[in-house]
């Protein structure tokens, strides 16, 4: 979908308010702690929803994020399938499996 300029910049202005460098930096932080991401979310007063919302919006997390998660994920489950995204797995490759899925 694409917005007019203004409404971009508002957004990303509301994303940057709602999520600041300093919360993002706080869930970086939890996650290579290895707290997982509900928890590291719930800890901060948000949501998993609003961390990838935010990730969208504001691309350098979400970078920073899906790099994160990739690093920190079990090298046990079998990522990039549904199964991994149901044994709690956030990776890029278990999202995009249950994306494909729906």
């Amino acid at each position: 979908m694409n917005y007019p300029i203004d409404d971009v910049e508002q957004v990303i202005e509301a994303t940057e308010r709602e999520f600041p460098p300093s919360t993002r930096s706080r869930l970086i932080a939890k996650l290579r702690k290895g707290i997982h991401l509900d928890d590291a979310a719930r800890e901060l007063g948000t949501t998993p929803q609003r961390v990838f919302a935010a990730a969208r919006v504001l691309r350098e997390f979400g970078d920073q994020l899906d790099a994160t998660l990739m690093a920190e994920r079990d090298p046990a489950l079998p990522h990039g399938t549904v199964t991994g995204y149901n044994k709690r797995c956030r990776c890029p490759e278990c999202r995009a499996a249950i994306q494909r899925r729906m």
